[in-house]
């Protein structure tokens, strides 16, 4: 969008000051090449790619064919609130439910014997953390409560991944099954192996289809929904770059700070 105004009031610029359109044509460049890649952020078919290059990393699983592990991690992003007029809220699932879902299903065909919810608030006063959330409703759906931890509020991946480990490391739990939506687990399951933990993907809430996908006239139609997709690829990618970059400093300081023997 600011390629667009900028090469707009460029053009409107060269106008007023009577230059031709061959003299102006990076103005026009600019605009027209930004609108152009403006449309292709915009179809569904860049940002099924963009998904993909993502969620290739950990396809598609049946449950059955994990390994056991000593506990399954619920990633959080899913808890949202609507507060009623007479002050009562109305907690529900959303956009990532599928992985609570897919992960309690990985519990009940007996991959672990410990489940641990993480994530945030909601931002409305008086709701609890989704970990908390989360923890009851697996409760209500047959999970035994010793079974089941939640860890405290956290606001990023990053800060959620250290309180999902305090609470596993509580109960000596070493291998995990990390259930997260797929285009965000190659980022989130890398966080908890920097912490020392044995980590098996589970991905779920998948953006593609897999082997089931194919062509359509209406991939190249551009839609909103694909612009926010894109987005959310973009931050995906760009916390792997901060999380690489950041895990190449702690290893180059520690190695810097080991005493040499001789």
């Amino acid at each position: 969008m600011i390629g667009i105004a900028v090469g707009l009031a460029w053009c409107l610029w060269s106008w007023r000051r009577g230059k031709s359109p061959r003299q102006a044509w990076p103005a026009v460049a600019l605009a027209a090449g930004s609108a152009f890649l403006l449309y292709l952020a915009s179809t569904p078919l860049v940002a099924r790619w963009a998904a993909w290059t993502l969620e290739r990393e950990n396809p598609a699983i049946a449950v059955e064919r994990l390994p056991v592990a000593d506990a399954i991690v619920v990633l959080g992003g899913s808890m949202y609130a609507t507060q009623r007029e007479d002050g009562s809220v109305h907690l529900y699932a959303k956009h990532g439910s599928d992985r609570f879902d897919t992960a309690l299903a990985a519990f009940r065909a007996g991959r672990a014997p410990l489940m641990v919810f993480g994530g945030g608030g909601t931002g409305v006063e008086g709701t609890p953390t989704e970990g908390e959330w989360n923890r009851g409703r697996a409760v209500e759906r047959g999970v035994p409560e010793s079974a089941a931890l939640a860890a405290g509020r956290a606001q990023y991946t990053s800060d959620e991944s250290q309180l999902v480990a305090e609470r596993l490391r509580e109960r000596w739990a070493k291998s995990l099954i990390v259930c997260s939506s797929a285009a965000h687990l190659p980022r989130a399951a890398e966080h908890y192996r920097r912490l020392g933990f044995t980590v098996t993907p589970l991905p779920s809430d998948f953006s593609t289809r897999g082997a089931a996908e194919g062509w359509s006239w209406a991939l190249i139609v551009p839609r909103g929904l694909a612009l926010a997709q894109l987005d959310g690829v973009a931050k995906e990618w760009m916390g792997r770059v901060v999380t690489s970059r950041t895990n190449n400093a702690t290893h180059s300081n520690s190695n810097s700070q080991t005493p040499v023997e001789h």
